[in-house]
């Protein structure tokens, strides 16, 4: 037995993990990007974002959306992902952030691999626009 149980000094009420520290993709520039940079939706919708203007850039376009599901908007109890309206990934919030505390790029692959694995037909360019215009009023 230690000395602190000893004379009755410890403190047994209120404790907590100490979160672990999240790899960030889209890095903040100042303290008031930092507020909202740091939350899990953000990046989380910020990774698909860049995913999708990855596969344009290859010449492999898709129209891609993360659906953050639960009450809090900074910290999803659950996602999916959809690439040309078709879920093609899903999991739980504490899913997400364990990929971000291990990486700042491993959610990106796992999207990656997902969009990947899901066999998609091959859009023109113009197929690709006009998709994305339909999800951008679909979204207002």
């Amino acid at each position: 037995m230690d000395n602190f149980s000893v004379r009755g000094e410890r403190n047994f009420h209120n404790l907590a993990a100490k979160p672990k520290r999240m790899h960030l993709l889209d890095g903040p520039s100042g303290y008031a990007s930092a507020m909202v940079k740091s939350s899990l939706s953000h990046q989380m919708r910020f990774t698909v974002q860049r995913l999708e203007e990855e596969l344009c850039a290859a010449g492999n376009p898709h129209v891609l959306q993360i659906k953050l599901l639960g009450n809090d908007s900074r910290e999803p109890s659950s996602w999916k992902l959809f690439a040309d309206g078709a879920c093609v990934a899903n999991g739980s919030g504490a899913f997400a952030r364990e990929c971000f505390c291990k990486g700042a790029e491993v959610f990106l692959d796992l999207c990656r691999d997902a969009v990947e694995a899901a066999e998609l037909c091959q859009w023109s360019q113009r197929e690709y626009e006009l998709l994305s215009a339909a999800r951008g009023v679909a979204m207002a």
